[in-house]
């Protein structure tokens, strides 16, 4: 299997610092209380948003429509933006210096059949929101309550930039 940008560039650079962009989706179900989540091969402390880094080429809403289509086997349009994020870690899960600034999308299904990929996404589910999932991280968890409690109010996207 050939390997994905991230880890072609990682050869390259190290440990060193470097900046990635990565994008997600939301996507709710029809009663708009429950958001389609998936349990990470990474993780089991909670839940992810569908979603993932862009390859070289890609735009964010490109990113975000392939990586739903890999991970949930859904065909989706993006219909608005959510959010614009940035995370700066001095040292990641794998030792590298990175910052992810994420775009996340509000999406809807246009086709396919939901199922798991087995490989990166273990279980997908559309999981009520109320009480609030758990996220697999402090940054999802954050970006999920602040899609709960402020994309809901209002149309206009949110910004957020944390440093570690």
């Amino acid at each position: 299997m050939a390997k994905n940008y991230i880890a072609r560039m990682r050869e390259k650079v190290g440990h060193e610092g470097m900046i990635f962009v990565s994008a997600f989706g939301v996507l709710w179900n029809e009663a708009h209380d429950a958001i389609l989540l998936e349990k990470r091969w990474d993780s089991d402390k909670g839940w992810g948003f569908p979603g993932g880094y862009l390859e070289y080429g890609d735009s964010p809403m490109q990113a975000v429509i392939r990586e739903f289509k890999e991970e949930t086997g859904l065909d989706v349009k993006v219909e608005r933006m959510l959010s614009l994020t940035t995370h700066l870690t001095g040292k990641n899960s794998w030792g590298d210096a990175q910052e992810t600034i994420g775009v996340g999308f509000e999406v809807s299904k246009i086709g396919g059949e939901l199922q798991k990929d087995g490989t990166e996404t273990l279980d997908l589910a559309f999981v009520p929101i109320n009480p609030e999932p758990t996220m697999f991280v402090p940054q999802a968890q954050d970006t999920l309550h602040r899609i709960l409690t402020e994309n809901e109010q209002s149309q206009q996207p949110w910004f957020r930039e944390t440093r570690q």
